[in-house]
């Protein structure tokens, strides 16, 4: 296959069909998908049955125990049969040229880095309950979506600009993750930490960053965010401590290593 998505979920149903509705629309047809959820509750089962027909799904679950979406991201790297692994959240829905944008830059020694639009209320409303697939750029100005500049298609020009690596629109080469042992276990709360630890070890390895921005192009479901602030401080005290390990590999990832 040319390329495994990995879709980090916990238990929005809505948000799902909507993202496996844009996927069974992609141009570039020869992929995997593997549902990462953070739980093994079943609210999921009969919606990955309706799309089993459209592209091969693996569906991977693990107790509830907290936020462990980085043990998850491990086990998807594991049970992925593609080089290209593409990491997006299960409230993300994907431009229908997505996947193959990233097929078409994923290579071995640099991992792309890309963006979201940030959906308004309303639009969200149409594509979580199947109105559109994806929102149109006259809707999304009209209705207040928030970054709707990183919708626009620059299928050619490639962008020397770097932005901070997100976790929800990202592309490796599996050989890369391998190299640095996968995602950092470590961090068990939301809100920061495993995307950025794992582009500054992916930097120190010697791994370049690599945008594609305006290629990948993805749309961000609303929904209320929580208060955060005191659990991303626990992560960002973590990864500063992580800085400090000469070793570019986390100890806890995809191999658990001697210090």
């Amino acid at each position: 296959m040319k390329a495994t998505l990995i879709i980090s979920v916990y238990k929005d149903v809505s948000a799902l069909h909507a993202v496996l509705r844009s996927v069974a629309l992609q141009k570039e047809t020869d992929f995997e998908v593997i549902i990462s959820q953070d739980c093994d509750d079943p609210c999921f089962d009969e919606l990955i049955e309706t799309f089993r027909a459209s592209f091969p799904i693996k569906h991977l679950q693990q107790p509830d125990q907290g936020f462990l979406k980085t043990r998850m991201l491990n086990k998807a790297i594991r049970a992925s049969e593609s080089d290209r692994l593409i990491f997006i959240d299960g409230d993300c829905v994907l431009h229908p040229r997505f996947i193959q944008q990233y097929v078409r830059y994923i290579q071995e020694g640099r991992f792309c880095i890309s963006r979201r639009v940030n959906l308004d209320a309303e639009t969200s409303r149409k594509i979580r309950s199947g109105e559109q697939t994806v929102p149109g750029y006259l809707e999304m100005i009209r209705n207040k979506s928030t970054s709707v500049e990183e919708s626009f298609p620059l299928w050619s020009l490639l962008q020397r600009k770097l932005v901070p690596l997100l976790g929800s629109n990202m592309g490796w080469f599996k050989a890369d993750l391998v190299k640095i042992n996968g995602f950092d276990e470590t961090y068990v709360t939301p809100g920061f930490g495993e995307d950025t630890d794992i582009e500054f070890r992916a930097r120190k390895a010697g791994i370049v960053p690599f945008s594609t921005r305006y290629k990948t192009i993805q749309y961000h479901l609303f929904h209320e965010r929580p208060n955060r602030e005191n659990l991303v401080k626990i992560s960002k005290d973590l990864f500063a401590e992580r800085q400090k390990r000469a070793d570019y590999r986390c100890q806890f990832g995809l191999e658990t290593l001697e210090n």
